[in-house]
């Protein structure tokens, strides 16, 4: 799908790729919106489930932030052909899949804000809106899965510490006064 699009791929094209045919892909799926569907839902499934497990933990709110990074920043990574996919065809989906998607997305906004609450409580993080940053935050990994290369100058690990970082401690060496 990720080469010609939702709309470019066929059928026989996805049960070729899956070596099935096109009568035992129609036994596990109706269609191939429906194939989107599964796929964005089991990959986003995955993720409320391993940022949940970080917000429950006994760690720091810093602590929590910098796992969610390091989280999101390895699933970029190790998935780009899915976050290719997803990012490009999710508005393929039907309005009741789109739905579905969207109030899943909308579960991994709300973990991040309520760690950010929590650490703004703590009087660890800066007074700014919860959304604002977890957004913030979710737009400083989402594109590795465009530009991060495993053979490249750099690896994951750094690019991950790199935007812990950045996310934690800014971009100036120190701070001016203010």
């Amino acid at each position: 799908m990720q080469q010609r699009g939702f709309v470019g791929t066929t059928i026989e094209d996805v049960a070729q790729q899956l070596e099935l045919t096109k009568a035992a892909f129609y036994y596990y799926v109706q269609n191939k919106e429906e194939l989107l569907f599964q796929i964005l839902s089991q990959t986003l499934n995955v993720t409320v489930e391993r940022i949940a497990l970080i917000e429950r933990s006994s760690a720091s709110p810093h602590e929590k932030l910098r796992a969610i990074i390091d989280a999101f920043v390895h699933l970029m990574a190790d998935r780009p052909d899915f976050f290719t996919v997803y990012f490009q065809e999710k508005g393929h989906l039907d309005p009741g899949h789109l739905r579905t998607i969207t109030r899943t997305e909308a579960t991994i906004v709300h973990t991040i804000e309520r760690v950010y609450r929590e650490g703004v409580t703590k009087g660890t993080f800066q007074k700014i809106d919860p959304t604002v940053a977890a957004f913030g935050i979710l737009g400083l990994c989402f594109w590795v899965h465009k530009w991060f290369r495993p053979q490249g100058r750099l690896g994951i690990e750094e690019v991950s510490r790199a935007f812990q970082s950045l996310a934690a401690d800014g971009y100036l060496a120190r701070r001016p006064a203010r």
